[in-house]
């Protein structure tokens, strides 16, 4: 609610759009001199879970090679991770190199 007897708050400025010039003298992104890559192994889940499991794929995925595994599994309710789910960033490494 506003009185009557004050007036209203002056509204912050809008931001101009950054020109192209400016967007030229950013840095770019920074590159990493010794990238990590991910270790992922295709395991046989018939090997893993069972003979009469319903899983298609299962993949162990480490993110460094010191890293616990992230266990990714393909079955009837689709991609997903044992411990995060279907969100985890994971499922994509793994369904990538299932293909």
């Amino acid at each position: 609610m506003t009185r009557p007897d004050r007036a209203p708050a002056p509204r912050p400025a809008k931001r101009a759009r950054a020109s192209s010039e400016a967007k030229a003298a950013t840095a770019p992104a920074q590159l990493d001199l010794f990238p990590v890559r991910p270790v992922i192994d295709v395991l046989d889940p018939r090997v893993s879970v069972g003979a009469h499991t319903g899983v298609e794929h299962l993949v162990r995925v480490r993110l460094r090679s010191n890293d616990a595994p992230h266990l990714v599994f393909h079955d009837r309710h689709g991609w997903y991770c044992e411990s995060h789910g279907p969100t985890c960033h994971t499922v994509q490494l793994a369904r990538d190199v299932v293909k």
